[in-house]
C-alpha cells in the first residue's frame, strides 16, 4: 500500500475494479453538474466551484440546462451539483418535467448539492419562488436578505458536513457577505449559518439526501477567501449527499517540514543542524534551504546534512549564499522598510553559470545528496536560472512570484485556485499553487518545472513561527495550520525560517514543540514525508485525473479510470458508509490510459 511503502510504479494507464463481477447496470459514481452558459452568474462555476471539485479530486461531468437532455437519467447518477447562482431565474430552459425528474432522482437515492441560493424574485414586499424543487425538498419559504459578518458552523447541532472539527465554531469575515432570507421546512438541519441566516441546510428525501449553500461568496477573496476553515463544508457536503460508494481522489494527510535559511545556526545540541536529528525522532524529515556560504564555514554540520540526505532524513539545496546575498539573482534593486527585496535583475549568464558549477561542486564534494526542490530566497527566480535547475536535476520548485519578480509584487495566476485572482506574493492570506511554472521568454521550459507552495500566513501574518512566543501557543500554531491544510484537502506544510526562529530556540524547547505539535495531530494519522514527495504527489494530481467512476448495484462491481501521467502511486478515496472512514485504493503511477485490476472487499448497495 501507499502509506506502507510509497513506492514507484511503473504501470500503463488505471482502472481499478473495487469487486469481482460483471453485471448490467453501471451506475455513475461520480457527479453531474448542472449550468447554464446563458445565465450571468455562469463564470462562477469556473472561477469558484470548477476548482474545488479539480482540487478534491471528483469525477464529475458537466451538462448545459440551456441544451436538450441536461436532466435525463439523474436516476443513474451518485450526485448532481447546480454549479452556480441563478441556475435559470428567467425559467427559459428548466419545465416543471425537469423539475419532477430531479426530485423523483433524489427520493429514488441520487445525491444533490446546490450551490444557487437565487431561489424567489421580490415584488414589493411579496417573494415569488422561481422553482417548486426547493420547496419540495426543503420545504423552503422565503424572507427578507441580509447581511453577515460571520460564519458560524454547528450551533445547530453536529452534522457530518460540519464535524470535521469540533463545534460551534466562528469564522469572521473580511467584509460583510449577502444572504437570502431562507426558511426551511421540517426535519431540515442548518449546519451553517452566516449570521442569523441559514446558509448551509441538509435534508434527507426518500433515499437521497439534498444540500443547499445560499450563498458562496465568502470564497471570493475580498469577502474571506479559501482556507479559512470553510472548504471543508465543501467536499464533505458532496461526499454526504452523494449515493454510496462515491469515489474521489482527494489527498492523503501528508505532513512536511519546511525549512529556509539554513546556516547551521543554533543554540546547544540544536548547532550544526542538530534540531533536524530532533525532528527525525517525530518522523519529520525537512527539506532545508541552505545558506552556502553560511554552511561551508561549518564542517560539523556539513558532514551532518551529508549523512541526514544520504539516509533520506532530509533534503537540501540552496536558498542563497547568506541573508543578504542572494543565489540565483543579483543584489536587490529596492527594498521594503524592512529591507526585504520587492525588486530583482539576473546575474549574467556567466556569474549565473559559475554559481551553479560552485553549488554542484560542494554538494558533491561534501556528499550532500541533492534535493530535486528548489526553492530560492525571498522566493526570487531570475528567468536565466533554469538551465542550471535543469542541469541540477531539479524538476520542483516553490515561489510565489513569475521569475525576474521581487518579492512583494504581484503573484501570478496559478492553479488550482489564482488562476483568476490578482494578489500580492506578501500578503497574509493562506496560498496554496500546485500548476507548472511558465519562465518569461523561455517557452522551452514550459511543463519541465512545476511549481507548489502550500502557506497558511493568516495565523501569524506569514510562517509558523515557533520562536518568542510561549511552547504551548508554538504548538497551537503549528497545529492549527497542519489542521486547516488537512481540511482542505492539502498536504501540511510546516514552514518556519532556522534564521528567524529555530536557531533562537533552546533544544527544550524545540523537542517539547514537535512533541507537542504531533501528539495533537496523532487523531488526524498524518503521514510524515519530505517536501519533495509532496511535490511529486501534487504534480501526479495535476497531470492524471478521474475520467469515469461507476458501480453496478447488481454485481457490486466498481470501476475507476484514471488517465494522464504519473510517475508515482496515488490514492482513491472510496466513502461506503459516511459513520465510517472512507476506504483506501492504491493507483499505480500512470502513462495514459490501461487497465490495472484487484478484488476489494464487498461494497454495499445503494444507500
Amino acid at each position: 500500500m501507499l502509506r506502507s511503502s510509497l513506492r514507484m510504479f511503473r504501470a500503463i494507464g488505471v482502472v481499478l475494479l473495487l469487486a469481482a463481477g460483471t453485471g448490467a447496470r453501471q451506475m455513475d459514481v461520480g457527479a453531474v453538474v448542472l449550468v447554464n452558459s446563458l445565465a450571468p452568474d455562469y463564470s462562477d462555476f469556473s472561477g469558484i466551484l470548477e476548482p474545488y471539485l479539480v482540487h478534491f479530486g471528483i469525477p464529475y461531468s458537466v451538462r448545459d440546462v440551456s441544451q436538450p437532455n441536461a436532466f435525463v437519467g439523474l436516476d443513474d447518477c451518485s450526485l448532481v451539483i447546480v454549479g452556480h447562482r441563478g441556475l435559470d431565474a428567467p425559467r427559459r430552459f428548466i419545465t416543471s418535467e425537469h423539475e419532477a425528474s430531479l426530485v423523483a432522482a433524489i427520493k429514488h437515492g441520487t445525491g444533490l448539492v446546490s450551490f444557487d441560493g437565487l431561489l424567489a424574485k421580490w415584488e414589493g414586499k411579496d417573494a415569488e419562488p422561481i422553482y417548486s424543487y426547493p420547496r419540495d425538498i426543503l420545504g423552503l419559504l422565503y424572507g427578507k436578505a441580509g447581511e453577515a459578518s460571520e460564519i458560524a458552523i454547528g450551533l445547530d447541532g453536529a452534522h457530518y458536513i460540519a464535524n470535521q472539527r469540533a463545534v460551534p465554531r466562528t469564522v469572521k469575515l473580511k467584509a460583510p457577505m449577502h444572504v437570502p432570507g431562507l426558511r426551511p421546512g421540517e426535519g431540515v438541519r442548518v449546519v451553517a449559518r452566516a449570521g442569523d441566516a441559514p446558509l448551509v441546510l441538509a435534508t434527507q428525501l426518500g433515499e437521497g439526501r439534498a444540500v443547499l449553500f445560499a450563498s458562496y461568496d465568502w470564497v471570493r477573496p475580498e469577502i474571506k477567501g479559501r482556507f479559512y476553515g470553510l472548504d471543508d463544508l465543501v467536499w464533505r457536503a458532496l461526499v454526504w449527499a452523494a449515493r454510496k460508494p462515491f469515489v474521489i481522489r482527494g489527498m492523503p494527510k501528508f505532513l512536511a517540514l519546511r525549512v529556509d535559511d539554513v546556516s547551521g545556526f543554533g543554540i546547544g545540541a540544536n548547532q550544526h543542524l542538530g534540531w533536524i536529528e530532533t525532528a527525525n525522532r517525530y518522523g519529520l524529515k525537512p527539506w532545508v534551504g541552505v545558506f552556502i556560504d553560511d554552511l561551508r564555514e561549518d564542517p560539523v554540520a556539513v558532514r551532518r546534512l551529508a549523512n541526514l540526505t544520504q539516509h533520506g532524513l532530509a533534503t537540501a539545496s540552496v536558498h542563497a549564499r547568506r541573508w543578504r546575498k542572494f543565489f540565483y539573482l543579483d543584489e536587490p534593486l529596492a527594498t521594503d522598510d524592512l529591507n526585504r527585496n520587492i525588486a530583482a535583475t539576473p546575474w549574467s549568464a556567466e556569474k549565473m553559470a559559475a554559481n551553479w558549477a560552485e553549488a554542484e561542486r560542494f554538494f558533491k564534494e561534501n556528499g550532500i545528496v541533492k534535493s530535486r526542490l528548489i526553492l530560492p530566497h525571498f522566493y526570487e527566480f531570475a528567468p536565466n536560472n533554469f538551465d542550471g535547475l535543469n542541469h541540477w536535476g531539479a524538476d520542483l520548485v516553490g515561489t510565489v512570484l513569475e521569475p525576474g519578480q521581487g518579492y512583494g509584487t504581484r503573484m501570478p495566476n496559478a492553479g488550482p485556485y489564482l488562476t483568476n485572482e490578482t494578489r500580492s506574493s506578501n500578503g497574509a492570506d493562506p496560498i496554496f499553487i500546485a500548476d507548472w511554472l511558465k519562465v518569461p521568454g523561455h517557452p522551452e521550459f514550459n511543463h519541465q518545472f512545476f511549481n507548489f507552495i502550500a502557506e497558511v500566513r493568516d495565523v501569524t501574518g506569514y510562517e509558523w513561527a515557533p520562536s518568542g512566543v510561549p511552547v504551548e501557543e508554538a504548538i497551537r500554531r503549528g497545529v492549527e495550520e497542519s489542521r486547516r491544510e488537512f481540511d482542505s484537502q492539502l498536504p501540511a506544510v510546516l514552514f518556519t525560517h532556522e534564521s528567524d526562529h529555530i536557531q533562537h530556540l533552546t533544544p527544550e524547547a524545540w523537542e517539547r514543540i514537535l512533541a507537542g505539535v504531533m501528539r495533537e495531530l496523532k487523531e488526524d494519522a498524518p503521514i510524515p514525508v519530505t517536501l519533495d514527495f509532496v511535490g511529486q504527489y501534487l504534480r501526479a494530481l495535476h497531470t492524471s485525473h478521474i475520467r469515469s467512476a461507476r458501480y453496478d448495484p447488481a454485481t457490486r462491481e466498481g470501476v475507476v479510470e484514471i488517465t494522464g501521467t504519473s510517475d508515482i502511486a496515488t490514492e482513491l478515496f472510496v466513502f461506503e458508509d459516511d459513520t465510517k472512514s472512507p476506504r483506501v485504493l492504491e493507483a499505480p503511477a500512470t502513462g495514459r490510459v490501461s487497465e490495472v485490476r484487484w478484488a476489494a472487499a464487498t461494497l454495499p448497495g445503494a444507500r
